[in-house]
């Protein structure tokens, strides 16, 4: 019984490092291990801070953008040759503010702006080690 249940742990811990390895490959395959983590991003001129965090969902990329109103999901999440895109609809005041963001991502830093109803901003960000 004892090798029994030791082979089944062993074989437990195969599929899941195949599971793992399985999405590993996936992000590399579509270039997405770059922009996988946490990214701390500001406006030019400092005034807003922003956090964007991406990760895989199955194969999936999925994102989470970080701001003052809380955590919204990214939409429409766009991530190929090293440029960027995504939207979110945060709470602005008890108002609903949409605002467009494009990035280019060179190593761990990235570039771009952010559009809204108010107008743009450039943005700049570092990943998280």
């Amino acid at each position: 019984m004892k090798n029994g249940n030791h082979s089944g742990l062993t074989f437990l811990l195969i599929v899941l490092f195949s599971f793992s390895m399985t999405f590993l490959a996936e992000a590399q395959e579509k270039g997405y291990e770059t922009l996988l983590g946490e990214w701390d991003v500001q406006t030019e001129d400092g005034q807003y801070t922003f956090v964007f965090v991406f990760s895989m969902k199955g194969e999936s990329l999925k994102g989470i953008f970080q701001g003052m109103s809380g955590d919204v999901e990214m939409e429409n999440l766009s991530y190929a040759d090293n440029e960027l895109s995504f939207r979110v609809n945060i709470d602005a005041g008890g108002q609903s503010m949409v605002i467009d963001f494009e990035a280019t991502i060179e190593g761990a830093s990235l570039e771009g702006f952010l559009s809204m109803e108010y107008g743009d901003a450039n943005i700049t960000g570092k990943k998280r080690k």
